[in-house]
């Protein structure tokens, strides 16, 4: 990937209308003329925080643009949690990365962290440009995972059904210590994604904890953030490259 550097006009607080509501976000990307492939970057439970702001501009200097929607806050009474999320929101932050100038809306990517893993997974069923997906320790498979997005059409008997409409292929990560979304979330992602012969590559760190890539926080875990950040650079390089 081109490598730029970003400037202040190159990054800015943007809105997405989506059906009644307009969906805060932060936008950044290189300074140079492009085009660059988009990068969508969900949040989890915690909701948009500086720490996804620093990696939506890290991965901007690696020659993407990025879009970081900001879902839930006490401003946006219609978004207040995940289950008020419906699908149309994901179609609309597809609509809106893809028209952006400077953007190749052929090459797009998707990245969410935790509950945003699962939502990143989803959005991939609904935008058919999306060409690759990491999902860092993402909530997925259990009770209490997919299903607390009560807006999405999920199949009730099979909450992972949704793979079958997705094309690109996916990498996770996680801790075998997670405390707050168990490991078995990956290994039953990579069951079903073997059912629908999706390319799934995961990685698992021993003795890792949740949020492992967030500095600042009890559970950071050094040498699996910069591990991680390696071989997310490498896969979205191969599957976003022109020729990818």
């Amino acid at each position: 990937m081109m490598t730029g550097r970003i400037e202040a006009n190159q990054k800015k607080n943007v809105l997405i209308s989506t059906g009644d509501v307009s969906i805060p976000g932060f936008f950044c990307r290189p300074t140079n003329r492009g085009p660059f492939p988009g990068l969508i970057l969900f949040h989890g439970t915690d909701g948009f925080q500086p720490t996804h702001r620093k990696l939506a501009v890290d991965l901007a200097h690696q020659g993407y643009a990025v879009l970081v929607p900001e879902w839930f806050g006490p401003d946006r009474p219609k978004r207040l949690s995940w289950e008020m999320l419906p699908p149309g929101d994901l179609e609309a932050m597809g609509r809106w990365i893809k028209k952006q100038p400077g953007v190749d809306n052929l090459r797009l990517g998707l990245v969410g962290a935790s509950r945003g893993g699962g939502l990143a997974l989803y959005a991939a069923s609904l935008i058919p440009e999306v060409r690759a997906v990491v999902n860092f320790f993402g909530l997925t498979c259990w009770s209490g995972g997919m299903e607390s997005f009560h807006r999405l059409p999920l199949n009730p008997d099979d909450h992972l059904d949704f793979l079958r409409r997705v094309s690109s292929p996916i990498l996770s990560f996680h801790g075998d210590r997670d405390t707050i979304v168990k490991v078995e979330n990956t290994f039953l992602l990579d069951r079903a994604c073997r059912r629908f012969g999706l390319e799934h590559h995961f990685v698992i760190y021993p003795g890792v904890d949740h949020s492992f890539i967030w500095p600042g926080n009890p559970r950071y875990h050094r040498e699996a953030h910069r591990d991680s950040w390696e071989k997310t650079l490498a896969f979205l390089s191969r599957r976003l490259s022109p020729a990818g």
